[in-house]
């Protein structure tokens, strides 16, 4: 599941007014929701929900997964100040704090974030990872998880065979962005230490 190109430019629309002084208060309607129902009812999600890009696409009865799943990911946006596309979003969760030999992102509350186990959990898992990555993620890729969680989960409560490949499941996704940011920020700290240790001799 991959929202597109179209839905991509609404939502960081969206996203860049709800931080801007007119948006402040849908915002903080947001923010204030901590659960998803909470979020149904909040200001912000609802100008997300009624633009052109996801009205039809979220209304349809048949798939309410996708209205729940843009409710989590308004609820969690508000908590986004500033977007960054370079990486993916669990990419961003698995790089090395500056000074640091471990992840911004524990591991344990990564594997935390991928036994969410509801909608609401998985609301809670994201907004405490958005906070730790200091209010700076990439927006579009965090919501395409999203979208990705609720469709997989929506196939499992209803005993569907989804046809992708393992890869492209979103708990697989996430762990391979996440460990191999760990893996690039060791090998280029090795890379940096070689380097001074020759420089050295």
């Amino acid at each position: 599941m991959r929202l597109t190109g179209v839905q991509k430019a609404a939502l960081c629309r969206w996203h860049e007014r709800i931080n801007s002084m007119e948006g402040r208060r849908e915002r903080a309607s947001l923010r204030r929701s901590g659960e998803l129902q909470e979020a149904w009812l909040a200001e912000g999600f609802r100008s997300l929900l009624l633009t052109p890009a996801f009205k039809e696409y979220c209304g349809d009865r048949h798939q309410a997964w996708r209205f729940n799943a843009l409710a989590v990911v308004a609820a969690v946006l508000a908590h986004v100040r500033h977007h960054d596309e370079r990486r993916p979003f669990t990419a961003q969760l698995g790089r090395m704090a500056p000074g640091e030999s471990k992840p911004r992102f524990s591991e344990l509350r990564f594997m935390r974030l991928q036994r969410a186990s509801s909608s609401d959990d998985l609301l809670r898992q994201l907004r405490r990872a958005v906070r730790m990555l200091e209010g700076t993620a990439n927006i579009t890729d965090l919501a395409d998880g999203v979208f990705c969680w609720f469709k997989e989960e929506d196939a499992r409560l209803r005993h569907c065979v989804l046809s992708q490949q393992p890869g492209e499941f979103i708990h697989v996704r996430w762990a391979m962005d996440y460990y191999q940011a760990g893996s690039e920020d060791d090998a280029q700290q090795n890379s940096a230490d070689d380097s001074a240790e020759t420089n050295n001799q």
